[in-house]
């Protein structure tokens, strides 16, 4: 798929009622719709389209033609490959129309039938997941609009809209977008004794000497330091008072 000389130009064409007899006629002869339109002298799928919908007429005429061909009146469904039908599709996604809208267009192939292409054609499937990224870019520069236009009173509604937008940049462009998971980083908890120092008759010698008390962090009671095989806590800190 050729895509790096950027969208396709073509001329505009307008609305007759012989441009549309012409192409219900080959639609209802057996051609695909939008291999029809990819000659030249033809009108863009989407002009189409808008003729479809804008001109009752025409829309009936071009579903009628579609039956008599054997097809669904709503397009699609078709499995033949067409670059040009490619290139359309990926100019539109990356203009930031969704894939379901396109298949769902009468002048394009189904939504079925491009997830078919996807599988199938990997240059596709590859010009697919571009066309994703560049509306990811697109959806990330919406984004920062909105911050920048929030006031106090639309705060949460912009938080609600940029919440989704986030996960949805991050589905369409997992490599740029989707935020990586942080770990909680776990408390360390310090033990802090203050030791309290008293002056005790040594039950021995009689005199007086000064003993430390600190106290037990399991029990809250004051123990004496001077009792053999006292052992501070592992890892308190003694601060003296």
């Amino acid at each position: 798929m050729n895509n790096a000389g950027g969208p396709r130009t073509r001329a505009a064409v307008r609305w007759s009622a012989a441009v549309g007899a012409a192409i219900c006629a080959r639609v209802a002869a057996g051609e695909l719709l939008y291999q029809v339109l990819a000659e030249d002298g033809m009108p863009t799928p989407q002009t189409v389209g808008r003729w479809a919908k804008d001109r009752a007429e025409f829309g009936r005429a071009l579903a009628a033609a579609r039956r008599r061909a054997g097809r669904s009146a709503k397009g699609g469904g078709v499995w033949t490959y067409c670059q040009p039908t490619a290139d359309e599709v990926f100019e539109r996604l990356c203009e930031g129309e969704g894939l379901t809208s396109i298949g769902a267009d009468p002048t394009m192939p189904s939504l079925s039938t491009l997830f078919h292409w996807r599988r199938r054609f990997a240059e596709f499937n590859k010009a697919v997941l571009l066309a994703k990224e560049v509306q990811a870019e697109q959806l990330a520069d919406a984004g920062w609009e909105m911050v920048r236009g929030a006031t106090p009173e639309t705060a949460y509604l912009t938080h609600v809209r940029l919440t989704h937008l986030r996960w949805m940049t991050g589905v369409m462009a997992p490599r740029a977008f989707k935020p990586k998971p942080v770990e909680p980083q776990v408390q360390e908890t310090t033990t802090v004794l203050l030791r309290t120092f008293k002056g005790v008759k040594d039950p021995v010698t009689g005199e007086m000497k000064v003993v430390a008390f600190c106290p037990n962090p399991e029990t809250g009671q004051m123990e004496c330091e001077d009792v053999p095989g006292w052992t501070p806590p592992e890892g308190a800190v003694l601060i003296p008072a």
